[in-house]
């Protein structure tokens, strides 16, 4: 996976600067931005793009970057959250590249394929997130979880760490808990044990509840921490093939599991 941030600067944006960074990731051009916040030319949109880019230590003005870049140091407000969307392992890695800064023509060349395919899938890509220039991407991006801080996204980046098949993605889970989204994936022939760890015992059971008699998540089990402040683990699969993370889990059920399957 491509690396995202190279060092992120923790640093407020100039208010002129962060409010031509806002207006280019709500997908607006160089011509409209300059209009709005009387700059006069596009070409004074460019150089105050430049800027933020010395600002941030960057090496060049990357648009895509820049926007990743100051939602990421919190230069920029980060849009709101919407529910979340899960994108198959090549449009989240087109994502992922545009925001940290790839063009398009280096990810065909890293990808192996062709500038038309590459471009194909840029177009199926903005069309899914509903975008209209590459900046405006990666804010639906961070928009839909795909990008930023959240626990959903950083169960999207696992599920897609050793690029599954798209039928294994394809049949993933949205599971919805108070503490925010989290992502399941099926049990495979390639990963015939998996697991969401959960700090909250409740939310644990929830996101149980929620995965029950589902195809691809039997047999599934709760186990409890063996030390205070370790988290929940839900698992389905193999038992067989289940290991144990380091901090070490309780092989007792939790308390309630019983009633999953009436519940």
């Amino acid at each position: 996976m491509t690396t995202l941030t190279p060092s992120l600067v923790t640093a407020s944006l100039p208010p002129l600067e962060r409010q031509v960074l806002e207006l280019i990731a709500e997908g607006h051009k160089d011509p409209e931005v300059a209009a709005r916040l009387g700059l006069g030319t596009a070409a004074r949109v460019r150089y105050r793009l430049d800027q933020i880019a010395r600002h941030f230590d960057l090496e060049a003005a990357v648009r895509p970057q820049l926007v990743h870049h100051g939602y990421a140091c919190g230069a920029v407000p980060p849009p709101p959250l919407l529910h979340p969307l899960l994108l198959d392992a090549d449009r989240f890695d087109l994502v992922r590249a545009l925001a940290a800064g790839k063009t398009l023509t280096a990810y065909a060349r890293r990808r192996a394929v062709t500038s038309y395919q590459a471009t194909y899938l840029l177009e199926k890509t903005s069309a899914r997130l509903k975008a209209t220039t590459r900046p405006s991407l990666i804010r639906h991006a961070w928009q839909r979880q795909i990008l930023g801080p959240s626990v959903f996204a950083a169960d999207l980046a696992a599920l897609h760490a050793n690029r599954p098949r798209p039928s294994e993605t394809g049949r993933g889970l949205i599971v919805p808990l108070l503490s925010g989204y989290r992502l399941a994936a099926p049990a495979t022939g390639r990963s015939p044990t998996r697991h969401l760890d959960i700090a909250d015992g409740e939310e644990a059971l929830v996101a149980a509840r929620f995965l029950a008699d589902r195809e691809g998540y039997a047999p599934l089990w709760v186990t409890q921490p063996a030390q205070p402040g370790r988290p929940y683990r839900v698992s389905w699969g193999r038992r067989d093939a289940a290991v144990q993370p380091r901090s070490g889990l309780a092989t007792e059920q939790v308390p309630g599991l019983d009633r999953l399957r009436s519940a």
